[in-house]
């Protein structure tokens, strides 16, 4: 396994199949608890206390100062490239990942994943989408760890949305959805994706994404979206997160709220997360956003576990 976790922000850490640890910019999010062999500062933020947390007389540290343009250094089994001014390459386990800046540049497209800044980017979304084989969004707030809206808003079909503390296997060939999860839902999901045209954006241990295509018989006279369509839309994705994060058994309770018209919508997407989990009820929250990713609509899930 080649482990990437998404710390939030621009931090990030990879860990290798022989455990050497990566963190590329260590300074927000929370799971620093593993020492650092490698950092690899893209911007130009000072040495945080985070940095100094991880760093032990081992560690190698590059930077712009310590990495020219066109220079690549190797440390253990990775191979780190400074490709353009604030963009660079990682390379570990037949893996390569872009590690891009706001400039815009242009690359072969061979590489299999890219992290992006979304904010203040050069890049456009057509470049974007050929960047890697699947693209990563990152810094998408200027104030949070995570903008869920802005991810939504991008226009990337081969977009892999991660948020904080969400981990993922660079092996694998596809984490749209977790495939033990998926199969262990297909029942339900083909279901939905029949009667809602419904598909999984992610889903993992407590948290799931899904869009739904909005059609004309979806449309209420009122040229809005029925309430029950988005309702329903709602409770699957929910229950889909209850599963995910180990859950099983009948909805108790529930509320929704509807908060913005629905005029014009042609997709909704479904955010959902685990708030509380007990040893009775699992509680948990879902958002639901438009194609301009303006929250919609908001509701809790209560659900029993059953032994």
């Amino acid at each position: 396994m080649t482990e990437l976790l998404y710390l939030g922000d621009y931090s990030c850490r990879i860990i290798s199949k022989n455990n050497t640890v990566l963190y590329i910019n260590p300074e927000k999010g929370k799971d620093y608890s593993q020492q650092a062999d490698i950092i690899l500062q893209t911007t130009k933020t000072n040495r945080s206390l985070v940095q100094l947390h991880i760093t032990t007389d081992q560690t190698k540290i590059f930077n712009q100062d310590l990495l020219e343009v066109g220079k690549k250094v190797r440390y253990q089994e990775m191979l780190i490239e400074r490709i353009a001014d604030d963009t660079y390459r990682i390379e570990v386990d037949d893996k390569k990942i872009l590690v891009c800046g706001n400039q815009d540049i242009t690359v072969d497209g061979k590489d299999d994943y890219a992290l992006v800044p979304i904010m203040h980017t050069e890049i456009s979304e057509e470049k974007m989408a050929a960047l890697a084989r699947q693209i990563i969004p990152i810094h998408t707030s200027q104030a949070a760890l995570f903008d869920y809206r802005v991810a939504i808003a991008l226009q990337v079909d081969n977009k892999l949305i991660l948020e904080p503390a969400m981990k993922v296997d660079l092996q694998e060939e596809n984490h749209r959805n977790l495939k033990e999860l998926e199969t262990q839902l297909y029942p339900l999901l083909l279901d939905a994706a029949e009667k809602f045209h419904m598909t999984m954006i992610c889903m993992n241990d407590g948290v799931a994404m899904a869009q739904m295509i909005v059609t004309p018989k979806d449309i209420n006279p009122l040229g809005l979206i029925y309430g029950g369509i988005s309702y329903n839309f709602a409770d699957i994705v929910a229950g889909c997160t209850f599963y995910s994060a180990g859950g099983y058994g009948p909805t108790v309770s529930a509320n929704y709220d509807y908060l913005r018209s629905t005029a014009d919508t042609e997709r909704l997407v479904a955010i959902a997360k685990d708030i509380k989990r007990g040893k009775h009820i699992h509680f948990i929250e879902v958002e639901i956003y438009n194609d301009a990713a303006k929250l919609v609509a908001k509701g809790g899930f209560t659900y029993f576990v059953q032994n």
